[in-house]
């Protein structure tokens, strides 16, 4: 029996809760980085707050499993998760110290993190055709946009005005708005009831079986190393383009929306990635989504002209459709039905999970290790790091990943699914 299409009402309710969703780590993600400097914090001190996301993707995957599996539905876990999770930014927006804001943002990552794979599971639930899910979850990247942009101007408001007072810290007090919103409105989305068979929350740990497939292998750990430089970006553009001694010296308004920009061309380049993938293959799609990484940082490392610096953020459009979303369609292609999910977990896990949380310990320490005496950093040494690792990376998963066996592997396991349901 075909599946029906999800109707238009259904459409707009989902897409609304991923915009929310997605808003709500758009409004501080960006912009925390700033305000903890504004507070004195160290670089290692800013990586542990930005760590928080890395452990709270680490333990989410059990937290939704035993929970939303077997508890309550989908959508009231994640509106109690959300309300109070806005609690803690809302609370973190009036800390001036670093454990208490740590705790705080510790606190939230652990209730919003689970939040992604729940909100991703209602959306699976009720839209009939799995394979349109991006046409919902393009929202969220228009919400982290369209949050990003509003905080921009908010900020070159203030920036206009005779006052000393910075307003870069109150992206934690918007981000609590927003949860708050989300919150309410995660009550208002469609019942998704309990598994009526409650999953493993370790499922995740049944895909390792599948690392005995080089190319599975390879995406996993090749998934690991790129991972590791994402908060290079994250933690440490911001202040990048924002310092005035070695860096670009853009004002808070003006970097934050220029890196809104690598969220804009990423759905542009989300249109690019399955004509990419049929006619390029998934090996080349994959390597140019890598190498799009050591490009952008050696524009940074420059450092000029300014205008080419802002620009490069538009390769962050190509760097997470191609490699990231690329790297997950690979994995769901190499992986039996019965396990998609848990393959999918297993990526996040290695990725947002270890890979990060190693890239925020070691960004964090070369950012206090490279910055000079008299103020600013030596930041062409700081982004040489990624560069040298994303250029190995790419390097090894060319050599390394066979399109040929992915091929004949993902069509092997559509043919016996085939029989299987036929059967």
């Amino acid at each position: 029996m075909a599946k029906k299409d999800v109707n238009v009402l259904t459409f707009v309710r989902l897409s609304g809760m991923m915009f929310l969703q997605f808003a709500i780590w758009g409004a501080w993600a960006v912009l925390i980085a700033g305000h903890m400097e504004n507070l004195g914090f160290t670089g290692t001190q800013i990586s542990y707050v930005f760590g928080t996301t890395a452990i709270g993707s680490i333990i989410s995957p059990i937290i939704a499993g035993w929970i939303a599996d077997r508890l309550m539905p989908a959508q009231l876990f994640a509106a109690i998760s959300h309300l109070l999770s806005g609690v803690c930014l809302l609370i973190a927006w009036k800390q001036t110290t670093f454990p208490m804001l740590w705790l705080m943002i510790f606190l939230h990552a652990i209730l919003y993190m689970p939040t992604i794979a729940l909100t991703n599971s209602v959306a699976f639930h009720h839209m009939g055709h799995s394979d349109k899910f991006g046409n919902i979850r393009v929202f969220g990247t228009v919400g982290w946009i369209a949050i990003n942009w509003g905080l921009s101007l908010y900020l070159r408001y203030w920036e206009g005005q005779e006052t000393n007072l910075p307003h870069v810290g109150d992206c934690l007090l918007f981000g609590a708005i927003i949860s708050f919103i989300m919150g309410v409105y995660c009550l208002t989305l469609p019942n998704t009831p309990p598994s009526k068979e409650a999953k493993n929350p370790y499922a995740f740990l049944e895909a390792f079986s599948l690392t005995s497939n080089r190319n599975f292998a390879v995406l996993l750990i090749i998934s690991f190393l790129v991972a590791i430089e994402l908060p290079f970006y994250y933690n440490l553009t911001f202040l990048f383009l924002t310092e005035a001694e070695h860096g670009v010296g853009l004002m808070e308004s003006s970097a934050n929306f220029a890196m809104s920009l690598g969220q804009v061309a990423e759905v542009v380049l989300m249109l690019l990635l399955f004509p990419c993938i049929r006619y390029l293959g998934m090996r080349i799609t994959i390597f140019l989504g890598i190498l799009a990484w050591p490009i952008r940082y050696a524009i940074f490392a420059i450092g000029e002209p300014v205008w080419l610096v802002i620009g490069s953020q538009t390769l962050h459009g190509i760097c997470y459709s191609f490699f990231f979303v690329g790297g997950m369609i690979a994995i769901e292609r190499l992986s039996p039905k019965d396990i998609r999910a848990s393959s999918q977990a297993l990526l996040l896990f290695f990725t947002n999970g270890l890979g990060m949380l190693v890239g925020h310990f070691v960004s964090g320490r070369l950012h206090d290790y490279f910055a000079y005496p008299d103020g600013g950093h030596a930041w062409a040494k700081i982004f040489m790091v990624p560069i040298v690792l994303t250029l190995i990376a790419a390097i090894l998963f060319l050599f390394l990943f066979n399109e040929r066996k992915y091929q004949q592997d993902a069509d092997a396991l559509t043919n016996n699914q085939g029989d299987t349901q036929e059967e």
